[in-house]
């Protein structure tokens, strides 16, 4: 039996074991997945002794993931872009590192018919989870992205890095009126999932938009509330996220390819 776990500080809240639970019992595969309280003073410590003591993979989570990816030797293209990592393995005693957030996200965008191609994408927020879905989002070739961010300095910064890209990247304060219509409206704040006020831009919301929080709940989110009486009728929480890029975590250890819709139909029912 094969053991992974899900690390991080707080972690006790983690929907991880489930979802890979449910994984495993799909494709008829005897794992162990728990999640272990990591805190970021006793990182590399903590992370020798799981690997030391049989874990074969370890998904990361806040506030450890740019700790894991400075600590790992081998790192994908998009942790190196990122900074962060979301996945840890190791193979011949190598520590290896991805990041399947973005893709997460994508595949998610994907599956519920939501067209990043072409489109003007308005990102709010330049914390760690903007950047970990940039590369991705950037992949899917939209036709311009607008980042913005409370402290405009970080949104800048996130731009800088991609400023070669062939995308239009620009940044902004959160308060900034938009240059375009938007096609789609990424939120990655956590300024509704902590019930504060949730700055936007006067013409953030257009009729023919979509939009998708990162964030999920057992009901609506605040941001999509908002977005739903601004008339945006395709508004997603990150629940359908969080399952993708866990089966994609799922795939990078074991080789096989979780059913992931479902996976969901088994754990809301």
């Amino acid at each position: 039996m094969k053991k992974f776990a899900v690390i991080g500080s707080p972690i006790s809240h983690s929907l991880s074991p489930s979802i890979h639970t449910a994984f495993a019992k799909i494709l008829g595969v005897d794992i162990r997945y728990d999640a272990i309280e990591v805190k970021l003073e006793n990182f590399e410590e903590q992370l020798n002794h799981l690997f030391s003591s049989g874990y074969s993979g370890l998904n990361v989570t806040l506030p450890l993931k740019e700790k894991a990816f400075y600590f790992s030797t081998k790192r994908s293209k998009i942790c190196s872009l990122t900074k962060s990592a979301n996945t840890l393995w190791q193979e011949d005693g190598v520590l290896f590192a991805d990041s399947t957030d973005g893709k997460g996200l994508m595949e998610d965008l994907i599956s519920k018919g939501l067209t990043a191609k072409g489109s003007n994408i308005v990102v709010l927020g330049a914390g760690g989870s903007a950047k970990a879905i940039l590369p991705s989002l950037l992949e899917a070739k939209p036709n311009e992205i607008f980042i913005l961010n409370r402290t405009l300095s970080k949104a800048e910064e996130i731009v800088e890095i991609y400023i070669n890209n062939t995308t239009k990247i620009t940044a902004g304060p959160l308060n900034e009126k938009l240059p375009f219509k938007s096609d789609g409206i990424i939120n990655t704040t956590s300024a509704g999932l902590l019930g504060q006020e949730i700055v936007y831009p006067e013409n953030l919301f257009s009729d023919q938009a979509w939009s998708y929080d990162l964030n999920y709940t057992d009901v609506t989110t605040n941001f999509n509330k908002l977005a739903k009486r601004n008339k945006i009728y395709k508004a997603y929480d990150g629940m359908g996220m969080l399952f993708r890029q866990a089966a994609l975590s799922f795939e990078i250890w074991t080789d096989l390819t979780p059913d992931v819709d479902k996976a969901i139909e088994m754990l809301t029912k």
